[in-house]
């Protein structure tokens, strides 16, 4: 008897196209689900006010921030590391 045949062909379809529409239909209960319980607008509105909170806390913060670099620049082989200075003093 042969491992693959038309039966187990027709079962793997049927089974296939079955799964298929349980998807489709689970998404389309799943749009009108969210269109009633107005799922867009409230996450246009979560965007927003996540959005707002950025602009007015997170923006200056950055803004101080790159002002302070600029004012104060650090060069990368400048400066000793603090593990430095204190083998040097004896502390270490």
């Amino acid at each position: 008897m042969r491992g693959f045949s038309i039966v187990t062909l027709g079962i793997f379809v049927a089974g296939y196209s079955t799964a298929r529409w349980d998807l489709v239909t689970r998404l389309y209960e799943l749009a009108i689900f969210a269109w009633d319980h107005a799922v867009v607008t409230r996450a246009a509105k979560g965007f927003a006010v996540l959005s707002v909170f950025f602009f007015l806390v997170f923006l200056p913060f950055e803004r101080i921030a790159a002002l302070e670099t600029d004012l104060h620049p650090r060069t990368a082989g400048g400066g000793i590391s603090a593990r430095e200075q204190l083998k040097r003093r004896g502390s270490f």
